[in-house]
């Protein structure tokens, strides 16, 4: 493995350049997003069927176009986009893994990644599932299972929930990348091992604005993005059956969460591109990785290589880790290419 030739230019970027290679990533990979999401992706939305798809199985039955559907109908569509954005992380871990292996080696297999999410399952869905709030708000619409809208419940909370959503995610974005590619341990009675607490600390503190304005940002453009994903599918339904109807059970629980969850893989590309275009500016990766791949070649080891506390961590980890975080690094900012 050749550390300084991979497939994406290893080099600073603008946001605007992230987001161009994203669209590559997508081309290059599209198994990451086709098999990887939507082997996860698939149990959350048959899950999130179950909790809320009776709202509009209900109102059907009174018809979805009068005033008195009007509540529960929105009702629903808060709480799916709400359960999408929340679940998107613990959805990504297939693609997450996959892409932090496929751009530094060429293509995993499934079953080492499918090996890997299991093995590693504790960790990432007691942070991911529960920790930021994606089953505990699917206890909480199973218990509320059946009632009638309520201002409190399906306004005023999940507005706080969305709040919160905002704070952390603006804040610490990168949970699924140091569980998952780091491996750093959720805690350890060692002072000189590194926690999750503290990588995190370390990778989001230093560009914390940076972060929540790329946040904004990327929410923003996505926004835009789910809409017209969620046009497009009804728009080809109109074209080819000739029904434009968007009061309907197949709007509402096929189309709509279908662009919800299209435009959510793509997210997870997106996070893990600026993940690794946050640790090129604060450690130097560029540098490291070129004094690295010349020790090998020369040395045939890494003894004269640049360390830094995160290498370190990488060093220390499981067994079966063969995506330290220094290979993820370099792996996606190589694969744009000649960009």
């Amino acid at each position: 493995m050749q550390l300084d030739q991979t497939h994406v230019v290893i080099r600073l970027r603008k946001f605007t350049e992230i987001g161009d290679l994203s669209l590559v990533m997508i081309r290059r990979y599209p198994e990451a997003l086709l098999i990887g999401f939507s082997l996860s992706a698939i149990g959350w939305a048959i899950l999130n069927a179950l909790l809320i798809g009776w709202i509009p199985w209900e109102e059907s039955i009174y018809g979805l176009d009068d005033d008195a559907a009007f509540g529960e109908i929105s009702r629903y569509l808060i709480w799916m986009t709400l359960l999408v954005i929340l679940q998107t992380p613990a959805a990504g871990v297939f693609t997450t893994l996959y892409l932090g292996q496929a751009v530094f080696e060429k293509r995993p297999t499934w079953k080492y990644v499918t090996t890997e999410v299991k093995r590693q399952f504790t960790r990432w869905f007691w942070i991911l599932g529960i920790h930021r709030l994606a089953v505990p708000t699917m206890v909480l619409l199973a218990l509320r299972w059946g009632r009638p809208v309520s201002g409190f419940w399906d306004i005023f909370v999940p507005l706080l929930i969305l709040l919160w959503i905002t704070v952390v995610r603006a804040n610490r974005p990168f949970a699924p990348e140091i569980l998952l590619l780091e491996q750093c341990p959720l805690r350890s009675s060692s002072e000189s091992v590194i926690t999750m607490q503290k990588r995190s600390k370390s990778l989001h503190s230093p560009m914390s604005g940076e972060l929540t304005g790329r946040f904004a940002s990327v929410s923003l453009i996505l926004f835009g993005i789910t809409l017209s994903s969620f046009y497009t599918l009804v728009w080809l339904r109109g074209i080819t059956l000739g029904y434009w109807n968007f009061m309907n059970l197949t709007v509402l629980l096929v189309f709509f969460p279908m662009a919800l969850w299209l435009v959510a893989g793509a997210s997870v590309i997106i996070r893990l591109l600026n993940y690794l275009d946050t640790r090129i500016r604060l450690e130097g990766w560029e540098v490291e990785l070129s004094v690295r791949a010349e020790s090998l070649r020369q040395f045939g080891s890494e003894n004269t290589a640049v360390t830094t506390p995160q290498t370190s961590s990488a060093k220390s980890a499981p067994p079966g880790n063969t995506a330290p975080p220094q290979r993820t690094a370099q792996s996606i900012q190589s694969s744009g290419a000649g960009r």
